[in-house]
């Protein structure tokens, strides 16, 4: 078990694809990220292009140095941040650019210091279109239909049909400019890991720049360390059984083990895949694993016996924490970006969070946990935008500063005195800075994910134990960067029957022998053809 303090991140966006069903998060048959195309722009010549080199950022010497997939991590925030920029990005022209946010929309310009001084420190005016990352895709589609593309714009690559060719139609091609040692003009940009670039591809050019996350957006199950450890409990079971026998023991009166049914925990101890299985060359669908009506059956049980709480379904996750600090329940699984909500809530001087991991079904040690995909979303330029590419990169590189930067802490802090206080070298936002600084910057680009908490060290420490402990050993996606049509077109629609199928059974109104049947459908109805265009891209990326 790895104590986990609460700890910051971003909220992550849930996809249903393929059968992710009620844990909303067990990425199943149809996940993949977009970088190979069919149709009119072909997928081959993704494998020839040369990705931007990885250049680290030199300023800054991290407290604990990352490494097998862990980020690095700063217990405290460095004195005297250096300057990555002499001057100001860009050509000093306005720039428009759409975003999405996860929090409430900030006061407009003339009333948000914030803004106003990011301007200045662009030497230029930017407006910013927020919309919420619930709507943004329909957004987003609305403005490519109206051809209202502004100059810079971000999407989800898994969620827009015939991207290939929109990119090819609609965005600048950046190839010639970020491509192996060109990035090096875009120091910021050079800073992020390779592995992130590899979604940026499409129809042999590189038309994006990504939003990295690196391991965090993978899903973990959380405990309440304080409250198990005082009652001389240890969340770490060993087998299936004994997960089960644990939230037995946790349930009871007005307190449940569980917040929400871990059908994608529950699935990890079965050994099902994260997404697909490949062996040489060969998908399979994680859907057709032989052990998913195994997980079906543990996940039924739960809600059967009335280990999961009662309002699971109707109850929005920011609820479902609520239980999980007030002790209503014990064990809830999110993602590891998802530590910052409770910093937000009420919390006693004791309350402290662990990682349970895995254990395989039939003992023998521990699964491995489904890594999360390595970027939130990716950025482009539009194409009627072309004249000014080097200068709308400029900018967009300027917004990547790496972490310990001064440019990071302004970006992500603000002003000193005004938008953040320092508790020593730690910035800690104001109210004025928690209101005014969400402009979405961080889903526009962003330098890799760094461990930190202003003015807690524990946490950091404890995230990257707990990161240590599960990444190294997380099972990836084998689709992770690659695109299939179908899936872009299909793959949620297929999806939502599937997880339909899978909720019946986990309500108890199917039994388990429903899934098989559910799945050959899935299959016939554009399954196999997402397998075999995963495929096809597969092939090409190796060669």
């Amino acid at each position: 078990m790895t104590s986990i303090p609460p700890s910051p991140g971003i909220s992550r966006r849930s996809l249903l694809r393929g059968g992710m069903g009620l844990s909303a998060f067990a990425l199943l048959g149809a996940a993949g990220c977009s970088n190979e195309g069919r149709g009119g722009v072909a997928a081959a010549g993704n494998a020839a292009v040369r990705l931007p080199n990885h250049i680290p950022f030199p300023g800054v010497t991290f407290d604990i140095k990352g490494a097998h997939g862990v980020p690095d991590t700063m217990l405290r925030y460095p004195a005297d941040p250096q300057a990555g920029y002499d001057g100001t990005p860009g050509d000093g022209k306005d720039v428009a650019l759409m975003a999405m946010t996860n929090t409430p929309v900030p006061p407009p310009v003339d009333r948000n210091a914030y803004w106003q001084e990011l301007n200045k420190r662009l030497g230029l005016s930017m407006s910013v279109s927020l919309t919420p990352t619930g709507d943004y895709t329909d957004r987003f589609q609305t403005a490519v239909a109206g051809d209202r593309l502004p100059d810079i714009f971000e999407f989800f690559n898994t969620e827009v049909p015939g991207l290939p060719n929109l990119l090819a139609e609609k965005a600048v091609d950046l190839t010639d400019h970020l491509a192996g040692d060109a990035v090096s003009t875009y120091p910021f940009l050079a800073n992020i890991p390779t592995e992130s670039w590899e979604s940026c591809v499409y129809g042999g050019r590189i038309y994006c720049v990504p939003v990295p996350r690196g391991p965090v957006q993978s899903m973990v199950l959380y405990a309440r360390a304080d409250v198990l450890d005082a009652d001389g409990i240890d969340p770490q079971a060993t087998t299936a059984d004994e997960f089960y026998a644990l939230c037995k023991d946790l349930t009871g009166g007005s307190t449940w083990a569980l917040g929400r049914n871990p059908v994608g925990y529950v699935r990890q101890m079965f050994g099902v895949p994260n997404g697909w299985a490949e062996q040489g060359g060969r998908l399979t669908s994680a859907n057709e694993h032989e052990r998913q009506e195994e997980a079906l059956e543990l996940a039924r049980r739960l809600v059967g016996d009335g280990l999961v709480h009662p309002d699971d379904l109707s109850a929005s996750q920011p609820q479902r924490k609520t239980w999980l600090v007030n002790g209503t329940v014990h064990l809830l699984d999110d993602t590891f970006s998802a530590w910052p909500d409770f910093s937000n809530y009420p919390l006693s001087d004791e309350f402290e969070l662990a990682v349970v991991q895995p254990p395989q079904a039939d003992g023998g040690g521990m699964a491995g946990i489904h890594l999360g995909a390595p970027i939130q979303n990716v950025t482009s330029i539009s194409a009627a935008s072309a004249d000014r590419v080097e200068a709308l990169l400029q900018v967009i590189d300027y917004l990547a500063a790496p972490f310990g930067t001064q440019e990071h802490l302004f970006k992500t802090y603000g002003v000193e005195g005004v938008h953040h206080q320092l508790e020593g070298t730690d910035p800690v936002l104001t109210e004025q800075g928690r209101v005014e600084i969400q402009l979405g910057m961080k889903y526009v680009v962003e330098g890799p994910w760094v461990n930190y908490m202003a003015g807690q060290p524990q946490v950091a420490q404890a995230q990257h134990d707990a990161q240590t402990a599960v990444v190294p050993n997380g099972v990836r996606n084998p689709c992770q960067g690659l695109f299939s049509e179908t899936d872009s077109r299909r793959g949620g629609q297929i999806g939502e029957r599937l997880a339909a199928v899978e909720s019946d059974i986990i309500a108890g109104r199917k039994p388990v022998s429903a899934w098989g049947p559910a799945v050959a459908e899935w299959k016939k109805g554009g399954g196999d053809t997402i397998r075999d265009e995963y495929q096809e891209a597969l092939a090409e990326r190796v060669g």
